[in-house]
């Protein structure tokens, strides 16, 4: 098995992921706050990269909901912000949301080549592993590919962290596969904080500009491990459930 992880959207090979299962991972908070939707009963999201677009398909059917954020916080006229915490079941249960984010949602279209596209975050990565590492046992080619969504079109700590837990997981799995330098040091840098990894980030930007903000609850949920059963694929432009035979 092949491993192989991109340090922000930007960055990503579009050609070069075609054979590839995809993670996309957008920590702090796109895909955390897309996983928790979905396991709270959202029928569906559809992510969309401009505000207009997401606007436009409101004004197309007014019974879907409008997530995201820019800078971080709410957008104008939008329903939720993209705080895991605002997206309660009596809310959205049942209800589709469009949702836009300054780099999650964009990680995802640019994932849009891969043969399948899930949602990484800390808070399902041991389900979500255990699911793509079974699908890629079944695939000729085996290789996953990493997308840390990135801040700001650059490399994001939180983001690398969770990949390192990601190549963790399916190293349990394997006594040997390749990997590229940024997967390895994606590893070494997470085992090193896998029992604090507040203890690194609370030197790093996207974090200190989250609890400036006053999200400082956000930052303990999203970096909880394995409390959410959910697994999620985008696929056909939509974010929706996978479903798992037990």
């Amino acid at each position: 098995m092949k491993i192989l992880t991109f340090s922000h959207y930007k960055d990503v090979d579009e050609e070069r992921i075609k054979d590839f299962f995809a993670i996309v991972i957008d920590l702090l908070r796109a895909t955390s706050v897309m996983i928790w939707a979905i396991s709270n009963g959202a029928k569906k999201i559809v992510p969309v990269e401009s505000i207009e677009e997401a606007k436009l398909l409101k004004s197309l059917n007014e019974d879907v909901l409008l997530g995201g954020e820019r800078g971080g916080v709410l957008i104008q006229g939008f329903d939720l912000d993209n705080s895991p915490l605002s997206y309660k079941k009596e809310i959205i249960f049942g209800r589709t949301i469009v949702m836009t984010t300054t780099n999650g949602t964009r990680a995802l279209k640019k994932a849009a080549m891969a043969k399948r596209i899930f949602l990484g975050s800390f808070i399902n990565a041991r389900k979500t592993a255990e699911y793509i590492f079974k699908e890629v046992l079944k695939d000729d080619i085996q290789k996953i590919t990493i997308v840390c969504a990135g801040t700001e079109e650059k490399f994001t700590l939180e983001d690398i962290l969770c990949a390192g837990y990601f190549v963790d997981i399916f190293k349990t799995y394997l006594e040997s596969f390749e990997v590229d330098d940024l997967s390895l040091a994606s590893y070494e840098l997470y085992k090193k904080f896998e029992n604090d990894p507040h203890e690194i980030l609370k030197y790093s930007y996207h974090y200190n500009r989250l609890k400036q903000l006053g999200f400082e609850k956000d930052l303990e949920f999203c970096l909880k491990k394995d409390f959410v059963d959910t697994i999620c694929e985008f696929k056909n432009l939509v974010v929706e459930k996978v479903l798992v035979d037990v």
